[in-house]
């Protein structure tokens, strides 16, 4: 009878663990694999959010700076600085002549370099 039991019972050879071993080996380092790209791309993700928001951030700070920029270029407040610092400067009279040379525009500036240097000397 124990020769009968022997005869059923599975025997494994060395090269059969060693392969399973591999193929175990082989299925950690790919999941391994998997998780640490995984992890990778969940990190640029999170440094693009942060990076986006940013530059949101910095875009709002812009347009204040543009705003500030603009109130700051406002004629009425121009006028008022140039008047309280009492410039000799010109202010502007009309918007649409300055695209172009307007014909008045050299004379303009003929009578200004006149009076400056009358008062210079």
């Amino acid at each position: 009878m124990a020769k009968n039991n022997k005869r059923y019972q599975r025997q494994l050879d060395i090269g059969s663990i060693v392969s399973l071993f591999f193929i175990v080996l082989v299925t950690a380092g790919v999941a391994c694999g998997f998780v640490g790209i995984k992890n990778a791309h969940v990190e640029r993700g999170d440094l693009r959010r942060t990076l986006e928001q940013k530059i949101a951030l910095m875009e709002k700070e812009v347009e204040a700076i543009d705003l500030r920029i603009s109130t700051l270029c406002d004629r009425r407040s121009l006028a008022d600085r140039l008047r309280n610092h009492e410039s000799q400067l010109v202010p502007i009279t009309r918007s649409e002549r300055l695209p172009g040379m307007p014909e008045e525009l050299p004379q303009a500036l003929a009578q200004t370099k006149d009076q400056g240097s009358n008062k210079h000397h």
